[in-house]
């Protein structure tokens, strides 16, 4: 399946002066499916080793490093010969190894002219502040669950993908506009994980997506079960269950009371910390200030907690795509906390978007998202159906004196007195 990360990953490969690539990402989101692709599609091999699945891989690496010895082992396990510049090298799980920070000391140090990929199993954004040395010799892609123009391409619809980059000079018309909507809708239930998509598209089956997400769910679970200490493993399940009902309050901020009537953020901290690093979740934090840069407005104790994909969050809901068929507002259900969730991922996703916040008055005014361009901050207001009523960004606007903002509708694209209005399927083409 087509990925646009391959055009990432390909630059990559053209670098002069390439470092090796970490393909960062959450568990489930294709990252072996994306390397293997892209070993295919650009060098004449590509050698893959797992260092949690082939155990016999570790005692490549279990003696002194000699690259030339290794190199000799590597070829033998393969099959094939290792050559710069034609051979994709993989290590995956390289966490796995006892001695994992000397060897990828080694391979930054004594074999740049190859290009070698690695994944971890642990959260990776961690494992380099620990480890800075490897941070500064490696180079980090994000890989997230498949964006709704992928689903588009899939689908076979790319034609809408051009559509929807070419709107603001030829505007959609009413069946195209709604096309895109009832493909949102079906996008906000499958997701965007790359095994349910891969069966969506080889059984058109509803059933069967619910099926693979239903997988998907339980191998979380199954990955928390792991957990060894009972209580912290139960606060964990906890705060999970809260998720849905959190994102679908008027005021998404993660709340621990929420979890637990009588929590305490003491209690309950370790639980969400694991969480996000371990990628099931990812935290939208509050900026206190919408200045430059927002890192520096960060309020740690106000966030609000996203799962990892849209359609795993309708499942955890028990929503279907008959759900959003039967609804007089689709997107609205669940208090926008779906669209909300599509809107995040698709911000992630974009690589022109960086910093990431969300604000909220004194009062009761919210700005759902805002993100940092150059020296400005960019408000965006989610008002799908443009009611003129809605004050959160005229109340920002006037306190912050912002020059430009983005609305978020279901109409059509336009421009005015600084005010971009963006439907909701062209999040992707910000």
């Amino acid at each position: 399946m087509y990925r646009e990360i391959l055009n990432q990953l390909a630059e990559w490969k053209d670098k002069s002066a390439r470092k090796p690539l970490l393909l960062a990402g959450a568990r489930g989101v294709g990252k072996s499916y994306a390397l293997k692709d892209f070993g295919d599609g650009f060098f004449t091999n590509t050698a893959v080793f797992d260092f949690k699945l082939q155990e016999y891989v570790k005692y490549l690496f279990a003696e002194e490093v000699d690259k030339e010895l290794i190199l000799k082992k590597l070829s033998i396990s393969c099959g094939e010969s290792i050559i710069p510049g034609e051979t994709l090298l993989v290590f995956e799980n390289v966490d796995a190894l006892d001695n994992c920070v000397d060897i990828l000391r080694f391979i930054c140090d004594e074999m740049s002219e190859f290009h070698v990929a690695y994944t971890l199993m642990q959260e990776e954004t961690s494992f380099l502040a620990k480890n800075i040395v490897i941070k500064y010799k490696t180079e980090v892609i994000f890989l997230y669950p498949m964006s709704f123009s992928e689903f588009l391409i899939i689908n076979k619809e790319s034609a809408f993908c051009d559509k929807i980059t070419n709107q603001a000079k030829e505007p959609l018309n009413d069946e195209e506009q709604q096309k895109l909507e009832k493909y949102l809708s079906l996008y906000m239930i499958t997701g965007g994980m790359p095994s349910v998509l891969r069966t969506y598209v080889e059984t058109m089956s509803l059933n069967q997506v619910e099926a693979e997400k239903a997988k998907i769910l339980f191998a979380m679970n199954e990955e928390i079960d792991k957990v060894e200490n009972v209580a912290f493993r139960n606060k964990i399940k906890q705060v999970v269950e809260s998720i849905p009902v959190q994102l679908e309050k008027d005021n998404k901020k993660f709340q621990y009371g929420a979890v637990k009537l009588t929590a305490r953020a003491r209690e309950y901290k370790d639980a969400v910390d694991w969480l996000i690093q371990h990628k099931y979740v990812m935290p939208l934090y509050r900026a206190k200030q919408p200045t430059t840069p927002l890192s520096s407005q960060k309020d740690d104790k106000s966030f609000e907690l996203f799962v990892v994909d849209v359609g795993l969050l309708a499942s955890m809901f028990g929503l279907t795509y008959k759900d959003m068929e039967e609804a007089s507002s689709p997107f609205d259900l669940k208090n926008g906390a779906l669209t909300e969730q599509y809107i995040y991922e698709e911000l992630m996703h974009n690589p022109n978007v960086t910093d990431i916040y969300y604000w909220i008055s004194e009062a009761t005014a919210r700005i759902e998202f805002m993100f940092q361009d150059g020296d400005a901050v960019i408000p965006i207001e989610v008002n799908l159906d443009c009611n003129e009523k809605a004050q959160s960004l005229k109340v920002f606007k006037t306190r912050y004196q912002i020059p430009m903002a983005i609305r978020v509708t279901r109409g059509t694209m336009g421009m005015e007195a600084g005010l971009l209005s963006l439907p909701l399927f062209s999040l992707w083409n910000l």
